[in-house]
């Protein structure tokens, strides 16, 4: 026993101070995990953007804490510890030293970008816990780089690493650095990445092996089986504040960009009983070709995040706070993705899946829901080579937009989501052959409502070299709807012009073309509007027209506040004249 370790002088009624200790402690174990990854990443898109998840889970993978970052690995990084468990037989098949990888995108993740590091925390010689770090690889080889919105198979999407041994007891397999060297575009920045993932892993294990060594690992195990009993406590109760019954909504996406024609239905039931809740996705299509299929673990996540935001938002996440959910879903649907499917763009139907799930409990819970957003992952990578010295590249520029309007107040804009950002200007125009002509928000994209959605954006990009586009838009068809009165926000859409002057308007795309002196303008689009927008109070219009979020057309056609002094001004009398006229023709 080491001199400061605490043991079995806690007693049963200490046991949940010590357990709230021991749970910020894992928080903040998770955060050095993250700021280790987060600075010694080689991409911009993990280091900048933050596109990565790291936390810690137990023995049998139950999440005990997770740093701030993607929310939509909320759940999701113990699916890859139990599919690797399950690949090599099981617990005890694990040594000490031990790194696994993996980016099975059936199992876990959403795409073989999404790659998850795995290494085991040992304690008086057996498996107590695991550290895993996730993050997205620029690039994983297939036929296009950084991704392909046409893609109809995996393996077309590039390098498969499941389950696969890095380490094993404390040696690196040389070999398996070189495979994934070959067949990247970016061989030293994903090697790199890696490298970082593997970092942050090892903090995460000695931090957690020294927090054992203070507590003693009885002390430790009941201190977390508390804290994930106090998450399902809180979470239930929650749940029980849901009137009961069966909540349903639907929605689609544009297409699956290889059948463009088709739209693709996702559809879901809620069901609350007492102290627990059903999400049923019966009625959602069935697979398609394109790159948006999502598997059920990875859709599981997505809908434990949903249920977080309604039932526990300001409690750190562990394991205890989902026990209360349960996911059905019909075998093989665009949501349960088999191999080979592909599923580079698996995101687009789950964000659409978390706004459905609002709209169905919008008339059991108003106060508690939101209008839908804009899509919440506007997907842009463009690749070539560098004119500097020709070295490969991809930029990743995924771009915010307007998120729904609350009960109480207007939607955020130019918001992405998590911890996500996005990358700065000037790291984009020094790194690649880009200029930024234009950083704005999107005038009228909000949706009108008593209170707005939020704005999207435009972002112009003129090319000082030739690049390849690939664009994972969506939410045209079907733009960001509104709540009890409010309107759809504004869709999604790419406008490129050529330098001669023409102009091509488009959502999806794959190695598209562009060369010097071409302009590509991203326009996100804005969330709903919630309640009448003719019961918007009309200061709060003209705020928004003096702003430039509204125009004074917009204000006098979506809100009918009529506007003086050059838009300065509301004529009170001319206002109320306009919203009686519309009250009496129904609104």
């Amino acid at each position: 026993m080491k001199e400061d370790t605490i043991t079995s002088s806690v007693t049963q009624r200490q046991i949940p101070i010590v357990a709230e200790i021991i749970r910020n402690a894992l928080v903040s174990v998770s955060n050095e995990m993250k700021i280790d990854l987060m600075r010694s990443s080689y991409n911009p898109i993990i280091y900048e953007m933050l596109d990565f998840s790291v936390g810690l889970f137990s023995e049998k993978a139950e999440t005990l804490a997770q740093a701030a970052g993607l929310p939509q690995f909320l759940c999701d990084m113990p699916n890859a510890v139990r599919s690797i468990l399950e690949d090599i037989g099981g617990v005890d098949n694990v040594c000490e030293g031990d790194i696994y990888l993996t980016n099975d995108p059936y199992t876990s993740s959403f795409h073989l970008n999404d790659v998850t590091v795995v290494e085991p925390v040992f304690y008086d010689g057996r498996v107590v816990a695991f550290a895993g770090a996730r993050a997205h690889w620029h690039d994983m080889g297939g036929k296009s780089a950084g991704g392909s919105s046409d893609a109809t198979n995996v393996y077309q999407e590039g390098l498969f690493l499941r389950s696969i041994k890095l380490f094993s007891a404390g040696e690196r397999d040389e070999n398996v650095i070189r495979i994934i060297q070959e067949n990247s575009r970016l061989p030293n920045a994903v090697v790199g990445d890696l490298n970082a993932q593997v970092a942050s892993c090892h903090t995460g294990v000695a931090r957690l092996t020294a927090l054992i060594d203070r507590y003693g690992l009885d002390v430790f195990s009941r201190s977390v089986d508390l804290m994930i009993a106090n998450g399902e406590e809180l979470a239930r109760a929650a749940v029980r504040d849901i009137p009961d019954g069966d909540y349903f909504a639907e929605g689609f996406l544009d297409n699956d960009g290889v059948e463009l024609d088709r739209r693709l239905n996702v559809a879901v039931t809620v069901k609350v009983r007492g102290d627990e809740i059903e999400f049923d996705l019966t009625g959602t299509d069935g697979p398609c070709k394109g790159p948006l299929n999502a598997n059920r673990h990875i859709t599981r996540s997505e809908l434990s995040l949903v249920f977080k935001t309604l039932t526990t938002p300001t409690e750190p996440a562990n394991d205890g706070h989902f026990r209360p959910l349960k996911v059905t879903l019909p075998d093989g649907c665009l949501l349960d993705a088999q191999r080979p499917s592909p599923t580079l763009l698996a995101f687009v139907p789950l964000e659409l899946l978390i706004d459905l799930v609002r709209k169905a409990l919008a008339d059991a819970i108003p106060e508690k829901v939101t209008a839908a957003d804009y899509g919440r992952c506007c997907v842009m990578h463009a690749a070539g080579r560098s004119p500097r010295d020709g070295s490969f590249i991809i930029i990743a520029d995924t771009e915010g937009g307007g998120w729904g309007a609350k009960p109480f107040g207007d939607g955020e804009n130019a918001l992405l989501f998590g911890d996500i950002r996005v990358i700065p200007v000037e790291v984009l125009e020094h790194k690649y052959p880009v200029v930024l002509d234009r950083f704005a928000l999107r005038e009228d994209s909000g949706g009108p409502g008593t209170f707005r959605g939020g704005l999207g954006v435009v972002k112009d990009y003129r090319l000082t070299d030739e690049l390849e586009l690939l664009t994972g838009y969506d939410r045209h068809d079907c733009p960001p709807w509104g709540l009890f009165g409010g309107q759809a926000g504004a869709p999604n859409t790419i406008v490129v012009t050529r330098a001669d002057g023409s102009t091509d308007e488009f959502r999806k795309a794959t190695e598209y073309r562009l060369a010097a002196g071409d302009v590509v303008s991203f326009r996100t689009g804005g969330g709903g509007g919630y309640g009448e927008p003719m019961d918007r109070d009309p200061a709060r219009v003209l705020r928004d027209v003096v702003g430039g979020y509204v125009s004074v057309e917009s204000a006098r056609d979506d809100y009918g506040v009529v506007l003086t002094d050059g838009g300065l001004g509301v004529d009170r009398d001319a206002t109320s004249a306009a919203r009686a006229e519309r009250l009496v023709g129904g609104r």
